[in-house]
């Protein structure tokens, strides 16, 4: 996927390789399993990837709103912006 267009119509370019806006949501229990097999053994770096990328959630956040654009996986995503808080 080279290029991601947000709601608030900033395209989010993503051809360039590893990309600022593109975010992996891992699970505490998955990092705790990466690190109980790094205490073990050292990981080649295809192999630590692999670990850390399982049942990880690429998410895309959108520098223009902030909009955060999580991957549900076949063009599918949920899309969440910040809440608005005021003081009073």
């Amino acid at each position: 996927m080279p290029k991601f267009a947000c709601v608030c119509g900033n395209v989010i370019n993503l051809s360039h390789g590893t990309s600022e806006s593109e975010f992996s949501l891992v699970s505490e229990r998955r990092i705790d399993e990466v690190g109980e097999a790094l205490s073990e053994r050292w990981l080649p770096e295809e192999e630590f990837y692999d670990l850390v990328g399982q049942d990880a959630m690429t998410v895309y956040r959108c520098k223009n709103c902030d909009r955060l654009h999580l991957d549900q996986g076949g063009g599918k995503f949920n899309s969440y912006i910040r809440e608005a808080r005021y003081l009073e």
